[in-house]
């Protein structure tokens, strides 16, 4: 187990051959901290807090052979507004169980916000690979509410592997302690805000712990500071009994945490947010969903309403038999009726770009059909991209729309330059 503690470093520090008439929007957001503090809605209007958290979810992936770098990430959220922040790496491998476990806690200054942060799987990192897409997941039993259910077992135990270390350092910044274990004495009133994030597995990850904080009435002093959990390109933590205990079931104070403020990002043709597929198993998505959809002309809508149709078409034989199996025929009347209305949906957007909340449960990101969207499809795509003449065939899935700099991109709200808040 690794736990390290880095302090970030002060505006100054960052810009020292910068006059203070500089045109650069330094730090990106001068009222970060009040605004993650302010009681709002979820996702925040103005879209800064979501452009925050996916702008930390993408730098978590920072470090070299194997190991986290919380310099670099401290340093990111000092450019974002949290100047001098205290940032907290927590890490754990075990290859043999598929256990590749790295979770960030950053601390503002004056220790009013606290933002949990799980990294997600690092592209040459075969073990967190092996975890994020093993097409035979193996399920664990959780208990909510006195009811058993089943969870993705490779994400829990990644989110188990670190949970007590982050469950104290969170104890600590619930009563206004420092993060770092040597520094005695508190500060203010204590933590007002916490926020929960991630990409990739580190989204499944940060979801698993957003259920755990809510549903267990040890942790509901902690699971009352959290404003929002906000994933990216999330994949599916568990089946349809979960998903209905998480909308239904409350929070602290009668909110419905799980429901209104877990927000899912899915970027255009993002493949993970369709796993695990549906031969392994079924699975289901909870809290809001955010689709965000490049300009389409109607010539590409009409080729993607062609693919999808004939993918839809070669999965229908085995939707068929198995439904004979378990004589389910409503299930495949309201499969089938769901398909037709995804695939037509690129024809009545063609020419639209942007973010949009899907709000009908038939019409969230589908599960995938087949293997062969994660073994053929997917592949295809992202090597498409890499070619001109390719690059606006109309694939369902695409790996290289599950990179964390599309979400970064797309969700920067209008005049942000970047996160670094600099001009040439």
């Amino acid at each position: 187990m690794r736990d390290a503690y880095v302090k970030g470093p002060s505006y100054a520090a960052l810009r020292p051959c910068k006059p203070d008439t500089d045109p650069s929007s330094f730090p990106v957001y001068p009222d970060l901290v009040d605004r993650l503090v302010e009681d709002k809605h979820q996702p925040d209007p103005d879209g800064v807090v979501p452009h925050v958290l996916a702008t930390c979810a993408a730098y978590s992936y920072a470090g070299f052979e194997q190991h986290s770098d919380p310099e670099t990430l401290s340093m990111i959220m000092t450019r974002l507004g949290l100047e001098e922040n205290d940032c907290r790496v927590f890490e754990q491998r075990v290859d043999a169980m598929y256990i590749a476990s790295a979770a960030y806690l950053i601390q503002d200054k004056d220790r009013r916000v606290a933002i949990l942060c799980y990294r997600g799987t690092q592209p040459e990192d075969i073990i967190s690979i092996l975890t994020d897409a093993d097409v035979r997941p193996e399920m664990l039993a959780v208990e909510l509410e006195g009811r058993k259910y089943d969870v993705h077992a490779g994400f829990y135990r990644n989110v188990r592997a670190t949970r007590h270390l982050i469950i104290e350092a969170l104890e600590r910044a619930v009563r206004g302690e420092s993060l770092d274990p040597e520094e005695q004495g508190t500060r203010g009133g204590g933590l007002e805000a916490l926020y929960i994030t991630g990409h990739s597995l580190g989204a499944a990850m940060a979801a698993i712990m957003a259920v755990t904080l809510v549903h267990e009435p040890r942790y509901r002093h902690i699971a009352e500071k959290l404003k929002g959990v906000y994933t990216f390109g999330q994949p599916m933590v568990g089946g349809p009994d979960l998903a209905r205990a998480c909308e239904e079931t409350p929070g602290p104070h009668d909110t419905y945490v799980l429901r209104d403020r877990l927000i899912r990002y899915i970027f255009d043709r993002d493949v993970v947010p369709s796993l695990p597929p549906r031969p392994v198993g079924p699975y289901a998505p909870f809290g809001r969903e955010f689709h965000y959809r490049r300009r389409h002309g109607p010539v590409d809508a009409a080729l993607t309403f062609a693919a999808e149709s004939a993918i839809d078409g070669l999965t229908l034989p085995s939707d068929v038999l198995r439904t004979a199996v378990d004589r389910d025929w409503g299930g495949l009347l309201v499969r089938v009726t769901e398909g037709v209305r995804r695939s037509v949906r690129p024809l009545l957007r063609a020419g639209g770009e942007g973010w949009t909340e899907v709000t009908e449960p038939g019409l969230h990101y589908p599960q995938m059909d087949s293997l062969a969207g994660l073994a053929v499809v997917a592949p295809l795509a992202f090597f498409a991209t890499r070619l001109a003449l390719t690059r606006t065939i109309p694939f369902k899935y695409s790996f290289d729309d599950h990179g964390p700099g599309h979400y970064v991109n797309a969700l920067a709200p209008p005049g942000v330059l970047s996160e670094f808040g600099d001009v040439l």
